[in-house]
């Protein structure tokens, strides 16, 4: 029992070593430009031609293969879809100065994304939550950026149920379209009309 208890320190004492080990050798570095600048330069590359943006917000995001540093960047709000562009952070022993900066790219469209404000981070923060089916991703939202958060999901909002007046709108045309093609015709047979030229004006 005593050697299985000592096993089981130095097991979770190695752990902890490796864990503060990484967080330490991980740790980001500053980067040339801030990150929102660096993230909204990324930005304008990712949209599509045409695409403009509407509405951004500063937020950032904690991934667990980052030892949960912070992942500054933008989230923005354009006429098709949420995009989030992240400035991955940098460690001490992962990329040298002149290597380009990485970035956590996510686009969300209108049509299958939902958006919830809440505590995020075990609860520690507050954020935002983006839900595509079983994909859940969570934003951490300073105080400061409260108001653009509120902007942004209003773009959302008013652009999602744009896009649903407009399915409506196709779903009434197309029912109407089906009831007029189930009524009958009627034709007036002129004398001498043949059967067949009235066949080929109805299909």
């Amino acid at each position: 029992m005593v050697a299985v208890l000592r096993a089981a320190l130095w097991l979770l004492l190695s752990a902890a070593i490796v864990a503060a080990t990484g967080f330490v050798l991980y740790a980001p570095r500053d980067l040339p430009v801030s990150s929102r600048d660096a993230a909204l330069a990324q930005l304008v590359i990712e949209l599509d031609q045409g695409e403009t943006v509407e509405a951004t917000a500063t937020v950032s995001r904690r991934h667990w293969w980052d030892y949960f540093h912070e992942t500054s960047g933008v989230l923005a709000a354009t006429e098709r879809r949420l995009i989030w562009v992240g400035v991955t952070p940098r460690g001490i022993i992962e990329r040298d100065a002149g290597q380009p900066t990485a970035f956590d790219v996510a686009y969300y469209p209108y049509d299958s994304v939902t958006s919830a404000v809440g505590r995020v981070f075990f609860g520690a923060r507050r954020g935002i939550v983006l839900t595509r089916g079983p994909e859940r991703d969570a934003f951490i939202v300073q105080s400061e950026e409260a108001p653009t958060v509120r902007i942004l999901t209003a773009v959302m909002d008013r652009r999602l149920a744009a896009i649903r007046s407009e399915a409506e709108r196709e779903r009434r045309q197309q029912e109407y379209a089906a009831f007029l093609a189930r009524q009958p015709v009627y034709h007036d047979v002129k004398f001498g009309e043949a059967l067949s030229t009235i066949a080929e004006q109805y299909g």
